[in-house]
C-alpha cells in the first residue's frame, strides 16, 4: 500500500498500489482519541468540555476527502482502563455509529478500550488485540510485541507512545510530533532466525488524534505510562534512522532526538 501522511490531521491514509490492493480499498489510520479522558479531571474539580463531536466530524471530513472506504482506529477509543465511564457510554456508541454511516470502521483494541465489545454497533469490527494487517502494513496499538507471523510486513504503524516533544526552554516543547523511524527488524521480531542482520522495516508513530490530550497536558502524563507498557520503546529509540516533524510536516530532528519524544 503506498503511504501518505496527514501531518495536520494526525492521520495516515492507505493507497491501493496494486489490482489486488483495489479490492482492498483505501485506508485511514488514526490513533488515540481517549473518548471520556475528562473524567480524570473531574476528580479534581476542573470540567473540560468533551470535543467528541468535532473529532467526529474532522473524521468525517478526513474520509470523505481522501475518499476511503476504511477506518482503522488504533487503539484507544475510550480512556477508562479498568471501567467505563458514564460518559463513554454515551459518548462512544454514538461516535462510532455516525463514523460507520460513512465507511467501514475497525478498532485494534488498546490497553484502554477494556469492555469495549459492549459500546460498540454491529457494524464495527473489533479486531485483534495484536493488530490488524492490511496488505504489506500492519496496524497495531503499540502495547504489544509485534507477532511473528507478521515479520514480513513493510512497515508497522502504531500509537499509543502519545510522541510529544519534550526540551526544556524549547517553543516546541509539548507539541505533539510525527515519529518516522527505520528500525532494525531482527529487534522487532526477535523470533526469526532467516533475516539479514542490518535489515529494517518502516515504523510510523503515529500522534494523538485526540488534541485535547496535549493542551490540557494529558498526553504528556499518559505518554510516561504508556511506554512503560511498551515492549518496543527500547528498541524504537534506537532506530537506524529517523525523521521527527512537527504537525505541520516541518522537520525538527533526527534519531538523535528520539530521547526527546519517547
Amino acid at each position: 500500500m503506498k503511504l501518505r501522511t496527514l501531518f495536520e490531521k494526525r492521520a495516515v491514509s492507505l493507497e491501493p498500489e496494486s489490482a489486488n490492493e483495489e479490492k482492498l480499498g483505501r485506508f485511514i489510520a488514526i490513533s488515540d482519541l481517549h473518548i471520556g479522558f475528562e473524567e480524570k479531571f473531574k476528580a479534581s474539580g476542573i470540567n473540560i468540555k468533551s470535543n467528541v463531536d468535532f473529532m467526529e466530524a474532522e473524521i468525517e471530513e478526513i474520509v470523505r476527502t481522501t475518499h476511503s472506504e476504511n477506518l482503522v482506529i488504533a487503539g484507544d477509543v475510550k480512556s477508562g482502563t479498568e471501567r467505563i465511564f458514564q460518559s463513554e457510554w454515551e459518548n462512544v456508541p454514538r461516535f462510532l455509529s455516525r463514523l460507520a454511516k460513512v465507511c467501514q470502521v475497525s478498532i485494534v483494541p488498546g490497553n484502554h478500550d477494556g469492555g469495549i465489545s459492549n459500546l460498540l454497533p454491529e457494524s464495527v469490527i473489533l479486531g485483534d488485540i495484536n493488530g490488524i494487517l492490511i496488505s504489506d502494513t500492519l496496524v497495531l496499538h503499540g502495547h504489544t510485541r509485534p507477532l511473528v507471523k507478521y515479520s514480513q510486513c513493510r512497515r508497522i504503524l502504531m500509537g499509543h507512545v502519545h510522541p510529544v516533544f519534550q526540551k526544556r526552554g524549547s517553543p516546541l516543547s509539548g507539541k505533539p510530533v510525527w515519529a518516522f523511524l527505520k528500525v532494525r527488524r531482527k529487534s522487532i521480531f526477535r523470533e526469526i532466525v532467516e533475516v539479514e542482520e542490518d535489515a529494517t522495516i518502516e515504523v510510523v508513530v503515529i500522534p494523538s488524534f485526540n488534541l485535547d490530550l496535549a493542551a490540557t497536558g494529558y498526553a504528556f502524563e499518559a505518554a510516561q505510562q504508556e511506554r512503560r507498557l511498551s515492549p518496543i520503546v527500547k528498541e524504537l529509540r534506537s532506530a537506524e534512522e529517523a525523521i521527527v516533524t512537527t504537525l505541520s510536516g516541518e522537520v525538527i530532528g533526527d534519531q538523535s532526538i528520539l530521547p526527546n519524544i519517547l
